[in-house]
């Protein structure tokens, strides 16, 4: 029997000047978790968007080098639209894997 690769969801990451950790992007989100990241002062959250069956998961950290940076990672496409952003905030595109 041969196994399935599982495919892997796509990835998006931006780096945004903040002093706030969590930015508001248009959808709710439910933290699942924290750690501790190697060689940095600042911890790592991992946060779910709640909508039902919306898979998509999202990881936030500060950048080691300029705490006034956020990195913010989204794994995974919505399932549904966003509600409607009570800010805007700028985003400078960061990396894509």
């Amino acid at each position: 029997m041969k196994m399935r690769r599982k495919m892997r969801e796509p990835r998006f990451c931006f780096q945004t000047r903040s002093d706030v950790d969590v930015l508001d992007d248009g959808y709710k989100w439910r933290k699942y978790g924290q750690k501790v990241v190697k060689n940095s002062l600042h911890p790592r959250s991992y946060y779910r968007c709640t909508h039902n069956n919306c898979r998509v998961k999202k990881r936030v950290e500060r950048l080691s080098e300029d705490c006034r940076m956020v990195i913010t990672t989204y794994e995974g496409r919505h399932t549904h639209s966003p509600s409607e952003p009570q800010n805007s905030s700028e985003h400078e595109y960061f990396n894509s894997f």
